[in-house]
């Protein structure tokens, strides 16, 4: 009898030794995944949507002002896209510039900006811009399991007749793509998504 119990506590101990290494094994797994994937700004993983940009880094210097009718042949052009590289999820994304340095001069109604994709056409200006900070290109993107958008973004200083605009010559502006997105079941379940 006293040889069964010593069995009997050996075989809980042994149970219980490999329950905790399993747990143990499997929280530092998932711990190290999600440290590695969330230091870069390309690429955001939510369960098994994977987000990515292209190419993400825009530099802009001494940009001549162009007429606003002339933006697709004259203004600065960066072309990017975005995969849900998921089987199974589809994602709701929110398209950022990060601006790590912009001139002051710069931060006007007449240095704008125009995002375009087969379903999207959004413009606007940096006069609310400011360095070190994310600007909202575009607010939620429904993108669909294992598809992908390409987007072209332009950004040129807009002429206008009798307004000075010798201040901004010369100037710069860097910055760089960012997604962040969540994984979404339905497209109007991402049109009224809120944003905290």
């Amino acid at each position: 009898m006293k040889k069964i119990n010593n069995i009997n506590k050996h075989l809980a101990i042994i149970i219980a030794v490999l329950i905790v290494v399993t747990i143990g094994v499997s929280y530092s797994y998932f711990a190290a995944d999600i440290i590695r994937d969330g230091v870069t700004n390309s690429k955001l993983n939510t369960g098994k949507l994977k987000l990515v940009i292209d190419d993400e880094g825009i530099s802009a210097s001494d940009i001549a002002p162009i007429y606003d009718e002339d933006y697709e042949m004259l203004a600065l052009k960066k072309n990017f896209s975005i995969n849900s590289s998921s089987s199974d999820l589809n994602s709701c994304a929110s398209i950022y510039l990060n601006i790590s340095d912009i001139s002051g001069s710069l931060k006007s109604e007449y240095f704008k900006y125009k995002i375009v994709s087969n379903n999207i056409e959004k413009e606007g200006n940096f006069k609310n811009a400011s360095s070190n900070k994310k600007m909202l290109l575009v607010d939620k993107v429904f993108i669909e399991n294992d598809k992908s958008i390409d987007y072209d973004l332009y950004i040129w200083i807009s002429y206008k007749d009798n307004v000075d605009q010798s201040n901004m010559l010369g100037t710069t502006m860097k910055a760089n793509l960012v997604v962040e997105g969540v994984d979404i079941k339905t497209k109007d379940d991402c049109a009224n998504l809120s944003r905290n």
